[in-house]
Order: structure tokens, then sequence, then C-alpha cells
């Protein structure tokens, strides 16, 4: 039986939940990893591989190449948006050439480490709960002597310490501000406007890791005045494989222009040079320049897909359901556990300021393999693990956290994150399986 907070037909829109195992259906609660794709995407790849498999326009000129160039770039005298211009609409950004395919949100955080043009004795400054992808790039450089790296730290409320970013920012040095919009250990959303507001004050400019943020609220770039948007596809029902790399415009430079990008293209080869010889190139105009090599075509135009079919479903909605799922469970929680000295839920209080983000920290003897057995019994698919947060809860816990070897040591971090296709009763069944995996322990 559905809950009827979600019609039927949006879950009847995804085929993964029509599965059975041991004669129960799927409970998907791990969307802050990937989400499930809906049939319209799935039907927009499956177009491209059996009807026009080819490259885009821009090496070939014929049937096939010229409809995957429409579908990407658009064809107005056919009526073809183009999944480009969806996406700039979507985070409404100014201009199609600041929307830069990537495979992943990883990668476009690395094409701005790499491409920025940073100098010995530039700082980037990080929050504390950064995600390996936000942190790692970072660190290379600074080991390489390119650059230095600092953070920000939480306040009382374990949201951003918007006085210590201030002071960070008048200690000087800092070209950029590298922050998780939406944290996907916490789900805690910064407060983005301010902080691009006080770095550009201070002469930075501003990168946001929006893969948390995008698929569950709607982002506008132009109202915010962030340089730089990473976010994945894969995150807000897309396809795997495609991420975006929004760029302000006066910080890429066409063919043309007598002067030098701030963001140069970290990789170069096909599909990104205008002509060369033996000893010269030039380069296509952004966002071509950005995008190297044979692209996976099928999932930018899925992408477009995903994008529309959220539209769809409205923002508001998304983001509202989501938080109250995250609010029930909350409250459920607290209320079973919350007197319990082995149990919490990390970041804020309150639900309303995690989002669809919810992470269990169980100390408890041999506090291993609770993911599975929720698996197991109840088809419930959870996240466990250090959530590639590694840093911080290394800090929180002490390095080794994850393996220590004696029982009263262990303990394991759990994330829940629901999506709008989810329902209160799939989280009654959550906490129902929780409860009988923690008797069973004889943790209760």
């Amino acid at each position: 039986m559905v809950n009827s907070e979600v019609p039927e037909s949006v879950r009847e829109d995804f085929p993964a939940l029509k599965g059975t195992r041991n004669g129960k259906p799927p409970i998907y609660l791990d969307n802050a990893c990937t989400t499930l794709v809906p049939h319209q995407v799935v039907e927009a790849i499956s177009e491209y591989y059996s009807g026009y498999p080819g490259c885009a326009g821009g090496r070939s000129r014929y049937w096939f190449s010229e409809e995957v160039s429409a579908r990407i770039e658009g064809d107005p005298e056919r009526g073809l948006r183009g999944s480009r211009r969806a996406v700039q609409e979507f985070i409404n950004a100014g201009s199609e050439k600041e929307i830069i395919f990537t495979p992943n949100a990883s990668q476009a955080i690395n094409s701005v480490a790499l491409g920025y043009g940073f100098t010995p004795g530039d700082v980037v400054l990080l929050t504390e709960k950064e995600h390996n992808s936000n942190l790692i790039p970072w660190l290379r450089l600074r080991d390489r002597g390119v650059l230095q790296v600092s953070y920000v730290g939480s306040n009382q409320d374990d949201g951003l310490d918007l006085g210590q970013l201030e002071q960070r920012l008048e200690g000087g040095n800092v070209r950029l501000v590298s922050m998780a919009y939406t944290s996907n250990l916490t789900g805690y959303t910064i407060p983005a406007e301010s902080v691009v507001k006080m770095a550009h004050e201070h002469g930075a400019r501003v990168l946001l890791d929006a893969a948390q943020t995008v698929p569950h609220k709607a982002v506008d770039v132009q109202h915010l005045d962030v340089d730089f948007l990473a976010f994945s596809a894969h995150k807000m029902c897309g396809p795997r494989g495609v991420g975006v790399l929004y760029a302000k415009k006066e910080l890429l430079a066409d063919a043309d222009e007598k002067r030098r990008a701030l963001l140069e293209p970290a990789l170069l080869g096909g599909g990104t040079v205008r002509d060369s010889t033996y000893e010269s190139y030039s380069l296509l105009d952004p966002p071509e320049r950005f995008e190297v090599g044979i692209q996976d075509y099928p999932a930018q135009i899925a992408a477009g897909t995903a994008v529309e079919y959220l539209k769809g479903i409205g923002m508001d909605h998304i983001d509202s359901h989501a938080t109250e799922l995250n609010s029930f469970l909350t409250e459920q929680l607290r209320s079973r556990y919350g007197d319990k000295p082995w149990f919490r839920i990390l970041g804020p209080w309150e639900a309303t300021k995690r989002g669809n983000i919810l992470t269990m920290d169980i100390r408890r003897p041999n506090a291993s393999g609770i993911a599975a057995e929720l698996d197991e019994r109840s088809n419930l698919m959870v996240r466990d693990g250090a959530l590639c947060v590694n840093s911080y809860l290394n800090k929180l816990f002490g390095q080794g956290w994850i393996g220590p070897k004696r029982p009263s040591e262990h303990r394991t971090i759990c994330r829940v994150s629901p999506y709008f296709y989810n329902t209160t009763e799939e989280c009654q069944t959550f906490l129902d399986t929780l409860d009988k995996v923690f008797e069973e322990r004889s943790y209760l």
C-alpha cells in the first residue's frame, strides 16, 4: 500500500519501486547518495542509443550528430530547447555558455581547482565538514606548494560560524571560498547569500558544492551572485555520469577576446580545439573548450529530462515533503532513543535545518552491520560508514574510529535521506525494523 501523501502516479514513474525481494517491496532511503530514476529519463537514454547514437554536431555533420546537438544545444525551428538551456533555466544562469557539462560534481570542483591559476600564498577557505570531493583537491594543491588551506568552524547550533568566516577573510590572501552549500553529513544549508556577499567584499570568489542543494531547493545563481556552482544529475533523478559546473561568463574568455580567462580548462584535446599547428593552438568558446573528448551524450540529454521532471513535481513540494519526513523520523527517533547516551543525531537540533538528511551516531558494542541488517530484514536501503567526510568524523571521534579493536568503542554512522517519492509508511517501517534490530542486539 502506498501512503496517500504521495500520488500513486509519482511512484509509478519509478520502475525500481515496482520490484520485490522476499515478497517485500524496496524501501529506498539513500537519496543523498543517488536517487532513483523515473522512466522518462530511462527512455531519454534509450532513445539516444536506439535512435541516433552518434557524436554531437560539432564533430560531424550528418543526421545522427545533428539530432544529438539539437537535443543538447536546442533547435528553435523544431521547438527543442536542449538540455543545456534546461539546466541554465533551472538554476537561472545568465547564459547557456555558463553551463559546463562534466562527468560529476567532483570533476566540476576539480576543474576549478586545476584551472583557476592559483599562486603560492593564495588561501582557499573551507568548512570543517567538507565532502572529500571538496577537500582532497585543495589538499593536493597545498601539498604541492600551490596554495594554503584554511577552515571555518561551526557555531553552537552546528551551523556555519559567520563571525569566524569574517575573521578568516579579514586575515587576507583568501582567493576562493569553497563550501558545501548543503552538508551531506548533517543536511545543514549554509547562508549562501551572506557567504558570497562577505567573500566578495574581501575580494574572494566563491565556489558552492551544491550536490545536495540543487536536487531539493530552487537555486538562483544570479540572485546568489555566486561565481561557481557544482552539482550532479544522479542526485536529482537524472542519469549517472553527468554533472554541471556553472561559472560566471565574466570568468570565461571567448576565443576572440584579448584577455586571459580566470578559469582555464584543466584538460585539453578533442572537442576543445578550434585550430592547431605544431607550435600553437586556439580553443573553442566556452563551454565547448571545457568539455574534452567524446561526451556522455545520452546522459547530457537525459539530464535535461530530469530537470523538466523535477520542475513538474515542483521544487517547493520536493523540499517540504522531504523535510516533513525528516521531521517525522527525528521526532520518533528522539522519543524512542533520545535519552540513551549511545544515540544521537548529528547536525542542528531542528529537522527543518537538516532538509532531507538524518545522520545517526550509534555507539554500542558491536555496532556494525546495522545498514546491512535493515536491508536483509525489510529491503531498507540506507547509508553507513564515513559518508566521504572522513576528516570531520576523524576529528570528532579520533582517527581509526570506523574500525576500533575493542568492542566497547564500536560505533556506526547511519544516514537516512528521503526524497519526494518516499512515504510516511516507509519511514514507519524503517523505525519499526530499527527497533527490532536494537532489541535483538540488546541495545534497549
